[in-house]
């Protein structure tokens, strides 16, 4: 008779941290908390001030064929986040050797990175000194052809990552990772295989951040599709649901955003934006 697999024990108690860090998250997969839920989740286990997810094509090491989005970032100081963030993708990501590794990993994969490492001295003071930040861990993970990454970032206030700490949280991203590919998903998001650039949920997360808007998902979903440009109809093809079920979740968003239709929302959503990147 075969002897039962090797079974390493947890305690009540840690399921119980465990399930109680991770439960927000899931719950909030496709939602405009769910940044927020994931920087608390990551912050109970190791200390960090700001997080950040993107993806990327993975290619063999041809930089003209990659594809970098930004899914989005969190920090306690949004609004100053989210211009450093629209800055580095718009003059540093194609330049960063950071991206080549990430865009390069055929495998899962834990990258550690200190600020002082860092050739590029105008990426360096334009970026990470202007944000204060001094160490950086990435975890990635590869998935369909896209590598999809989780970069925890430190400012001077706290030292560098332990051995420890980054052990647990290139295990941690083994499970934080799908469900950032599952909110993207959800949000509804393609990859756009042109350029480098901001995804626009992100514009409509932005703004729901700086506002301190709740919306749920089905309704950040199709205000998300309505920023893309999507129609009311292949919305619905979509999500798989009627139309009439995207006008209601349309009409609840509306009334928590102060608007009463598609243009203001795009006004309102693109007009933060132009403020932020000004």
């Amino acid at each position: 008779m075969n002897a039962s697999p090797s079974i390493t024990p947890l305690s009540v108690g840690q399921l119980a941290a465990l399930s109680n860090a991770l439960g927000p998250v899931v719950d909030s997969a496709g939602s405009s908390r769910f940044l927020g839920q994931l920087f608390d989740c990551v912050k109970q286990f190791v200390d960090c001030d700001s997080l950040h997810l993107q993806r990327a094509r993975v290619t063999p090491r041809d930089t003209r064929a990659r594809r970098i989005e930004w899914i989005g970032s969190y920090a306690p100081d949004h609004e100053n986040l989210q211009r450093t963030m629209e800055k580095y993708f718009g003059s540093f990501a194609d330049r960063d050797p950071l991206n080549d590794r990430v865009s390069d990993a055929p495998h899962g994969e834990l990258i550690h990175r200190s600020a002082q490492t860092i050739e590029d001295t105008e990426l360096r003071c334009l970026i990470y000194d202007v944000a204060n930040i001094h160490d950086e861990c990435v975890v990635v993970r590869p998935s369909n052809g896209i590598a999809y990454s989780l970069s925890v970032c430190r400012a001077r206030r706290l030292p560098a990552f332990s051995l420890y700490e980054l052990s647990v949280l290139k295990h941690l991203g083994q499970v934080l990772l799908p469900l950032a590919e599952l909110h993207t998903r959800m949000v509804g998001v393609p990859l756009d295989d042109n350029v480098n650039k901001i995804a626009p949920a992100d514009v409509l997360q932005a703004y729901l951040t700086r506002r301190s808007i709740l919306l749920s998902s089905r309704e950040t979903s199709v205000c998300s599709a309505f920023v893309k440009g999507m129609t009311t109809v292949s919305i619905a093809q979509a999500m798989g649901v009627k139309e009439s079920t995207v006008e209601t979740y349309a009409k609840r968003a509306f009334a928590k955003l102060g608007v009463s239709s598609r243009r203001e929302l795009l006004s309102l959503v693109h007009g933060h934006e132009a403020t932020t990147a000004a």
